[in-house]
């Protein structure tokens, strides 16, 4: 009896081992996918983290390049201002050429006044000489000087 005693022990310790082997393995297995799902995740955290300071240091260059343009802009319109407005009225503007600023304070005494233009267009407001007022014509009513017009 002691030889089935230890078979039946062997065996039974053969099966123990085997289950024990099998749910340590199986905890090893996982243990395994959750440190790389760990290392994964640090990973993306990490690349994150890169991204975003090269998208800030992109930002931070472009916004040095608009500050730049702004710049540039505010002493653009400085000189522009300075070229179009007269610091006094000595100074002239140079828009027109130099023959038209000759010219323009001849042609401003030649100019009409502004009451003449009124008077003159109040007088071609009048009505036409050959306007009449009441009825006229085929308006008239009379039938019978509207016969002989048609005839003539």
């Amino acid at each position: 009896m002691s030889t089935a005693i230890w078979i039946t022990l062997l065996v039974a310790t053969a099966i123990a081992s085997f289950f024990t082997g099998s749910l340590l393995t199986k905890r090893q297995y996982e243990h395994d996918e959750l440190e790389k799902e760990v290392e994964k995740a640090q990973n993306d955290l990490e690349q994150f983290k890169q991204d975003v300071g090269d998208h800030v240091a992109h930002t931070n260059k472009l916004m040095g390049k608009m500050q730049d343009s702004y710049l540039q802009l505010v002493k653009h319109m400085e000189e522009t201002n300075k070229l179009l407005v007269a610091k006094n009225d000595s100074e002239v503007v140079p828009f027109f050429s130099q023959e038209a600023t000759e010219i323009l304070p001849e042609t401003r005494n030649n100019d009409v006044t502004r009451t003449e233009i009124l008077a003159r267009n109040a007088e071609l407001q009048a009505p036409p000489a050959d306007f009449v007022t009441g009825e006229t014509g085929i308006f008239r009513g009379d039938s019978s000087e509207n016969k002989q017009s048609e005839s003539a």
